[in-house]
């Protein structure tokens, strides 16, 4: 039988259309095997030759786009084959889905031909790369030439630095230079830490240096700082280098750039409007939060905000000067709260504060604190204006966050009712 040396891919949708339409396009330049139902795609996959990319759909009868890429993930053979969601489905949140699935990338129905092709080039330019560079890595010694041959693509396309056993940068890609913005001569010699952004918390570089110092591969996600003052965010590989009698002389950092993935992630917690995380991060910040204090026995505090006469501003002034209010208050609790409290919009005119380690007292001091800030905070056109605040604390019989919002909210009602503009706390 004679083998094509073209890249194979393998088209998976339900639609007959969809898949014609692609075909169309890719014929050209691929081999291509297809696939109607979720079932078949994995039926496919088993067999060899294995395709080099799969383009999925999500929305499939029976088992889904997720579920299929979830399951070539979990099997050895396959979970190296990228794969590409070709789909009409572009929400964040099937966006992150499909990421935690195993997706590379996404392309969005209805989709132009060039954007198709040039994603499908880079992802398997990428992966090809990847490859190569993990078998010369696993054969370092036997194969010098070959990485030796590779090293120009390598030094274009692949965020590389080489330290010395202190840590002090000795060597790096033209890759690194072009994400971090800083030319050879003025990273060489400097410490990583140079690139650190103040978001990333001093353990995780204590972990990674435990990890690496006593020769272990350390892997996980850093948001980085270039020399622009801009951030992006890495999923790093760093590894000891060992020389011929087996001594550590330093080590090497592989990178793959993942801004794109993570400024999804980050859309999807948001309030587009205050900046704030939205009521789906707050629901997961809950759940965790109920499932560290059952484990530990320790308290934590709900606090639940709303503005007083919300409506009459929108009504008397419009909606943007309504905004504005929101705005406002959400930077005057951002800037009141501690740095271990978890701040949301709750929805409408509704924030809502989660406080670890908190007790009744100081979740009430804080909220006592909060109101008055308001309240003494001039807000353009309108003025000042107040809040009201309901305050409680877990209860370890508790065992969703709608009960434990049901307290917080039931003391809200009552500062409400008792005038507006104060703190209540719920006694049960």
């Amino acid at each position: 039988m004679k083998y094509s040396n073209r890249q194979k891919i393998l088209i998976v949708d339900d639609e007959p259309l969809n898949i014609s339409i692609v075909a169309e396009i890719l014929n050209h330049e691929y081999d291509l095997l297809v696939a109607t139902n979720g079932e078949k795609a994995l039926q496919i996959v088993s067999l060899d030759p294995k395709p080099d990319l799969i383009l999925l759909d999500i929305m499939m009868p029976g088992m889904n786009g997720f579920e299929v890429a979830k399951r070539l993930k979990e099997i050895p053979e396959t979970f190296q084959i990228p794969i590409i969601f070709l789909t009409a489905k572009h929400d964040s949140e099937s966006i992150i889905k499909g990421f935690e699935a195993g997706a590379v990338d996404f392309v969005s129905k209805p989709f132009q031909k060039e954007e198709l092709l040039a994603r499908i080039k880079n992802t398997l330019q990428m992966f090809n790369l990847k490859n190569a560079l993990n078998r010369a890595l696993e054969k370092s010694q036997k194969y010098a030439k070959t990485v030796e041959s590779q090293m120009v693509l390598i030094d274009k396309n692949i965020i590389i630095s080489h330290t010395d056993l202190a840590g002090k940068i000795t060597e790096v890609s033209d890759a690194f230079c072009k994400i971090s913005g800083y030319k050879k001569e003025q990273i060489i010699g400097k410490m990583h830490r140079v690139l650190r952004h103040p978001d990333m918390p001093a353990s995780l570089f204590v972990k990674l240096w435990e990890t690496i110092s006593r020769g272990d591969t350390w892997q996980g996600e850093i948001k980085n700082r270039s020399k622009n003052g801009s951030f992006y965010w890495v999923d790093t590989l760093i590894y000891p280098i060992v020389d011929d009698l087996g001594n550590h002389i330093g080590y090497t950092s592989i990178s793959q750039n993942i801004t794109d993935k993570k400024r999804v992630e980050e859309i999807s917690v948001t309030d587009q409007l205050t900046q704030l995380h939205n009521r789906m991060y707050l629901e997961s910040s809950f759940a965790k939060e109920i499932k560290r204090a059952k484990r530990y026995h320790h308290l934590f505090a709900v606090i639940m905000i709303d503005i007083d006469h919300f409506k009459e501003v929108n009504d008397t002034y419009g909606h943007d000067v309504g905004d504005n209010v929101l705005v406002s208050i959400s930077q005057i609790l951002s800037e009141n709260i501690r740095e271990t409290d978890i701040l949301g919009r709750w929805g409408g005119e509704e924030f809502l504060i989660i406080c670890p380690h908190t007790s009744s007292l100081e979740a009430y001091n804080l909220a006592e604190k909060l109101r008055v800030s308001i309240e003494t905070h001039p807000i353009d056109v309108i003025g000042y204006k107040s809040c009201s605040f309901g305050v409680s604390v877990f209860d370890l019989n508790d065992e969703t966050f709608k009960e434990v919002l049901k307290h917080s909210d039931e003391a809200l009602y009552v500062a409400k009712k008792s005038g507006r503009n104060r703190v209540v706390e719920y006694k049960g």
